[in-house]
């Protein structure tokens, strides 16, 4: 056991020698008049100071709306005012950046992450629904590189049995994202392993409403009508 700890911890230690093998999302707009709200494949954000960094996002095309509230006055033309709409495309490594400047013009630009850069350890943003407001990384979020990290301790432990038991102390330790619980989970081949991590981490996510996306790493039912009831029991 104290050989799996010292494993754990001088792997998080060795973050400097990883690289970026996650996405960024950036999203600014230069604006005095009101506070925007960002749309991101359905799910809403609001924006501090007009700005949002996200990392828990998959590579692929997502699609981004940014609005503001319309004035009574605007009414006829709907109740939010979109400022920009699009598709966008997340590479692994790229961190991508959309500024909208006061005159609505939009600025995409791409960039690839590297840990020489001094913007490359810059806290995420996320919007922690329990808690009814941001966090910039004041509750110990586990950022990409850490989260990587911890997932190639696990990969190197060849019993499952040990691959719960640190995955379980990390758990302890930080918190999570549902995505990144999710992807923990798929390191498991057993399913009782696998819904064992989704009970052990649902109190240190900070997502708590997109818990729903673990059941995509569960197979059976039986397993994720066990998850469901143990979350309806833990809130």
């Amino acid at each position: 056991m104290k050989k799996i700890f010292t494993l754990i911890t001088s792997s998080l230690f060795s973050l400097s020698l990883l690289a970026f093998d996650g996405s960024r999302l950036s999203i600014s707009a230069v604006t005095s008049s009101q506070e925007l709200k960002v749309e991101v494949d359905g799910r809403s954000f609001s924006m501090k100071d007009n700005s949002i960094t996200l990392s828990y996002l998959t590579e692929g095309y997502h699609q981004v709306k940014v609005y503001r509230e319309a004035k009574r006055r605007n009414k006829s033309f709907g109740r939010n005012v979109i400022i920009y709409s699009s598709s966008v495309m997340l590479k692994r490594g790229f961190h991508l950046d959309i500024t909208i400047n006061r005159f609505g013009k939009v600025l995409v630009d791409e960039r690839r992450m590297d840990i020489n850069d001094e913007w490359y350890t810059d806290q995420d943003d996320y919007y922690d629904s329990d808690n009814e407001g941001w966090n910039n990384g004041n509750n110990n979020v586990m950022n990409t590189r850490e989260f990587e990290s911890v997932k190639q301790t696990l990969r190197k432990e060849w019993f499952e049995n040990n691959r719960l038991t640190s995955a379980k102390y990390i758990i302890e330790k930080s918190n999570f994202s549902s995505a990144q619980i999710k992807d923990m989970m798929l390191l498991f081949t057993f399913e009782n392993n696998r819904l064992e991590i989704a009970k052990s981490a649902y109190r240190k996510t900070v997502d708590k409403h997109n818990y729903f996306l673990l059941e995509d790493a569960l197979t059976f039912n039986s397993s994720k009508n066990e998850l469901a009831r143990f979350i309806r029991e833990s809130r």
